[in-house]
């Protein structure tokens, strides 16, 4: 699977959030905004079916 690259800005606070979720899950900060984003999509998949 070709993977592309995007670059977000996020506040300094946020990040930290991120970081310390990622940490308690054992995840990267990467995988952590992947399975957020995708569980996001897929809610949002389902909801526009009802």
């Amino acid at each position: 699977m070709n993977k592309d690259v995007i670059y977000v800005r996020i506040d300094e606070d946020l990040k930290q959030k991120l970081d310390m979720i990622a940490l308690e899950e054992q995840r990267s900060l990467n995988n952590l905004v992947v399975w957020i984003l995708t569980n996001f999509i897929e809610s949002r998949e389902k909801d526009s079916k009802k």
